[in-house]
């Protein structure tokens, strides 16, 4: 016993190593779980080591200029930021990403708030630590240099050193990976990127692009005021005329029995006649908030921030002297929809809470058959679904519950591993066999009011499902793979709109397994009710003739960053 004591008043004794290196251990916790849970790093052990001793060096660093107290001090504010860290690597197996970080700054507390829920004993351990951290801090830590002045210089210029040798490191690397050259600002960015990956500095990354993508919203009505496409419609037709878009959630393209798969899980759809599925679609973006204004406007991957610039296809269609609508199972709060919500004609929001267990998108129905039913000349509407989001057990009513055993009750974040594999997917296709009720109802009743009519489905983007003996699911994914991407297309048109525009038509069916991304939507959307604007690219329109596929598809991630499919 004696020994231990000598041990513990010397290792552990005010502003001995032993106390700094045990807090240290603290801060660097959520790192850990990166290094260890994280499928960025998982692939190779040398990723995983210079991932630590980066994360060590960022860590460090302060404690060169500041007091140990007040060191330790600023660097427990990161540690509220440990448990989105730590519970986001542990459910994605990736670090947090810029639409995780908007779903807690937003709307989404709830849900944030679930996901930390699923690692509750992993936070109460962590809230332990704390406590601890903060009783070490105040009164076993001396608020003294780490080093003296001559130590602190040399370790200065020491990070200096490091910097630079790290900078000229990826030089050297870029310059032979593109042989005998190399672009000082790839170069420089992708140094930058090493910080910005790396916990902290993705925490504060992500903030200021959260913030910088604030002030961009702040500003868009300002932007938009006098914005108009000066559209106009080229036929002027007697008969009436319904064009409906729906925003799908979540969808697979593959989980859908039209498109092949195995489980009859459309059977609806497979009976409508002149209805039209594209076989080769992939998203914009991973992450709804990011999706939606790209789906609605000309911004694409390459240049998201002109969603913030210019108004949406129905903007368009209302300058043509439509009725327009929107109709949504979803969130009518953020400033994006808000301005689309108070411009529209009539916006109806069903509810804006998705771990309601009864809010079905059926629920829209009778709010679509109230806009059907005023029976304005022109119409258009947008319908924006809950579709299959996380819960899928709460996207359908019992009766459709076709696939079982199935998610039962308020399953959380936590249920991905192999043994809950049956229920999660058991669960999806019974919120697609939903989907496949509300789109041929919504079909059916535009049918009914026999004139010149569409109805578009497009999913925002797709989902994660153990793709590949893999163990991700969900969605918002830093590399998304081809699953996540590849999203369902359908879309039908009447016996009047084939009558009306049969060249349309024709270019509609030619155009089904061409390479299409949602980039093409704006395009297509404005080409099927035949309205022209200054700048249309009839290209970019699968309602074309002159449609040209895409030969590179560029994807925006949850984490800002654009990466490519072929």
């Amino acid at each position: 016993m004696n020994s231990i004591q000598i041990i513990k008043r010397n290792i552990f004794k005010p502003n001995n190593y032993g106390w700094i290196f045990l807090l240290f251990v603290v801060l660097i916790l959520p790192n850990i779980f990166v290094i260890f849970l994280s499928s960025e790093l998982s692939e190779s052990h040398i990723k995983q080591i210079e991932y630590l001793i980066f994360s060590s060096f960022i860590l460090i660093t302060p404690a060169l200029f500041l007091k140990m107290r007040w060191y330790f001090l600023f660097e427990s504010i990161f540690m509220l930021c440990a448990p989105f860290e730590i519970g986001y690597v542990w459910i994605y197996k990736s670090t947090v990403t810029d639409g995780f970080i908007s779903s807690v700054l937003n709307t989404n507390i709830s849900e944030a708030s679930e996901l930390l829920m699923t690692i509750k004993w992993q936070c109460l351990i962590l809230l332990l630590l704390w406590t601890g951290y903060y009783f070490i801090v105040f009164r076993k830590i001396k608020n003294n240099y780490l080093f003296t002045r001559k130590y602190s210089f040399i370790a200065g210029v020491s990070v200096i050193a490091l910097n630079l040798t790290f900078f000229f490191t990826t030089y050297a690397t870029e310059y032979r990976l593109e042989k005998s050259h190399a672009n000082i600002n790839e170069v420089t960015d992708n140094f930058i990127d090493n910080y910005r990956s790396a916990y902290p500095c993705n925490i504060i990354a992500t903030l200021v692009r959260k913030y910088e993508n604030h002030m961009i919203l702040k500003n868009m009505h300002k932007n938009i005021a006098s914005f108009s496409y000066h559209a106009k419609q080229n036929s002027i037709l007697p008969e009436r005329e319904i064009y409906i878009v729906i925003i799908g959630e979540s969808a697979r393209y593959g989980n859908f029995s039209i498109n092949g798969y195995k489980r009859h899980t459309s059977p609806q759809l497979e009976k409508i006649k002149d209805f039209m599925t594209y076989s080769d679609v992939y998203t914009t973006s991973t992450v709804t908030e990011f999706a939606l204004p790209l789906l609605l406007s000309s911004a694409t991957p390459l240049n998201p921030d002109d969603a913030f610039k210019e108004k949406t296809f129905a903007d368009a269609f209302k300058e043509c002297g439509f009725y327009t609508g929107w109709i949504a199972n979803q969130s009518g709060y953020h400033p994006y929809i808000k301005r689309i919500a108070k411009d529209i004609d009539k916006a109806f929001f069903i509810s804006d809470e998705s771990d309601n267990p009864e809010n079905y998108d059926g629920l829209l129905l009778p709010y679509i058959d109230s806009l059907l039913n005023k029976n304005e000349q022109k119409t258009f509407i947008v319908i924006h679904t809950l579709g299959s989001h996380f819960r899928y057990n709460f996207r359908y009513p019992k009766p459709f519950e076709r696939y079982i055993p199935a998610l039962e009750g308020t399953a959380n974040y936590s249920i991905t591993s192999d043994k809950d594999k049956e229920l999660i997917i058991n669960a999806y296709d019974n919120s697609i066999f939903y989907t496949d009720f509300i789109l041929s109802e919504i079909i059916n009743r535009v049918a009914s009011q026999q004139c010149i009519s569409t109805v578009l489905y497009i999913s925002d983007h797709a989902e994660n499902l153990y793709d590949n003996g893999s163990l991700s699911v969900f969605h918002g994914s830093k590399n998304p793979p081809k699953a996540e991407v590849h999203i369902p297309l359908f879309i039908w048109t009447s016996p009047d709109y084939n009558r009306a525009y049969p060249h349309k038509q024709k270019a509609l069916k030619a155009n089904i397994n061409k390479k299409i991304s949602a980039s093409n939507l704006f395009y297509s959307v404005l080409d099927i009710a035949d309205l022209s604007y200054p700048g249309e690219k009839p290209e970019k329109s699968i309602a074309s003739d002159s449609f040209v596929e895409d030969s590179i598809r560029y994807v925006y991630t949850a984490n800002k960053e654009v990466i490519h499919f072929q």
